[in-house]
């Protein structure tokens, strides 16, 4: 007996549920696809073709849930394998700005602060310069595409409504941490060790010059001194950005690896 559209539409219907609710997951986290500046509709229009994409290509059987309770275990469990891989990369973004956050403490500039209108918080100069080089390196290095096709991949093995443990996932974001406060200090570290020895030059000289105004004229020294470790850094910086996004996908292969 042959199937009609309708009918296997209808059969087919709870696997793009799952499948739509582990990508929303992703994209309510993930760098690029969870910000705030993006309309709600437009973010679920792009969940939706996601979905849409993707759905046929999901392979096995789903196991249909028979009661409300099972239904809302499956769920949970798409939307936290899609949250972790969003999670993992988002922290890692976290961590870069915050080396950023202790340049602009650095610079004395960390009281001045703007609007991020991709996020919608108050940040310093420093960290939305640093903000828009790692989201233009992540694009240009295909990092959304790379996400797109990673949770794509997660089908394979990890099969719709399959039971997971959270304690793999909890122990991977622990460890994206501890790499993304790495990122942050390696980010940072130039410019804290450049202002450091600036600071005990500039108390010697306060020294044998008791008449100089060391808060008059260490202040614009500082900012100039780290705007020049910043651009001549800067090449480090994007190496740093390469490393740290690439671990970040690796924790996520090790994830789903350990997972499944």
């Amino acid at each position: 007996m042959f199937l009609t559209p309708v009918e296997t539409l209808y059969e087919r219907l709870p696997a793009f549920i799952l499948v739509l609710f582990r990508v929303s997951g992703l994209a309510m986290f993930g760098p690029l696809l969870g910000l705030s500046s993006i309309p709600v509709i437009v973010r679920g229009m792009f969940m939706f073709v996601i979905a849409m994409a993707v759905w046929p290509l999901v392979p096995g059987i789903v196991f249909q849930p028979e009661n409300w309770i099972g239904l809302t275990i499956s769920v949970t469990s798409e939307m936290v394998i899609g949250a972790g891989m969003g999670l993992i990369l988002l922290f890692m973004f976290t961590g870069i700005k915050m080396g950023a956050e202790m340049i602009s403490q650095q610079m004395g500039l960390s009281m001045s602060k703007m609007v991020d209108p991709a996020s919608g918080l108050d940040v310093t100069l420093i960290q939305q310069i640093y903000s828009l080089l790692l989201t233009t390196f992540y694009i240009l290095i295909n990092g959304h595409l790379v996400l797109i096709h990673t949770i794509a991949d997660t089908f394979k093995t990890i099969p719709l409504a399959a039971p997971i443990s959270t304690e793999p996932i909890m122990r991977t974001l622990v460890n994206v941490l501890i790499l993304a406060f790495q990122a942050g200090i390696r980010i940072a570290g130039p410019v804290l060790v450049a202002v450091f020895l600036a600071t005990i030059a500039l108390g010697f000289i306060s020294r044998t010059m008791p008449q100089l105004n060391i808060l008059a004229a260490g202040f614009p020294m500082r900012i100039l001194l780290t705007m020049f470790i910043m651009i001549t850094a800067l090449g480090a910086a994007f190496d740093i950005f390469d490393e740290y996004i690439v671990l970040a996908f690796r924790e996520i292969g090790g994830l789903f690896y350990q997972t499944s």
